[in-house]
């Protein structure tokens, strides 16, 4: 499992290789909701996704991404808010032999 480094802003793109695919991962706050957005190899995996605490973003098998995304509170059990991004809250990547654990 590997740690995704995020910034806290209410808004981000970024790109990043996960276990050799090439993503590019988008997050935003809209009121107390943080969503997500990832393409992985110019392909669209899933839009507008809220993110949960310790619940897998990508909840359906896709054949075009392989492995998990989870946001994780590390000092609570609260979604995420992107004050505290890359300190709370963590985004993390498990590839398909490992299991996530939030």
């Amino acid at each position: 499992m590997i740690q995704i480094n995020i910034s806290a802003l209410p808004w981000q793109e970024f790109s990043v290789v996960l276990d050799g695919q090439n993503c590019v991962i988008s997050l935003r706050q809209v009121a107390e909701s943080m969503y997500c957005n990832l393409t992985c190899n110019e392909v669209d995996i899933f839009k507008g996704r809220k993110i949960c605490n310790g619940t897998p973003i990508n909840t359906y098998p896709s054949p075009n991404f392989k492995g998990r995304l989870m946001m994780i509170d590390t000092l609570g059990n609260s979604d995420p808010q992107y004050e505290g991004l890359n300190e709370r809250w963590i985004l993390v990547y498990a590839n398909d032999g490992e299991v996530l654990n939030g």
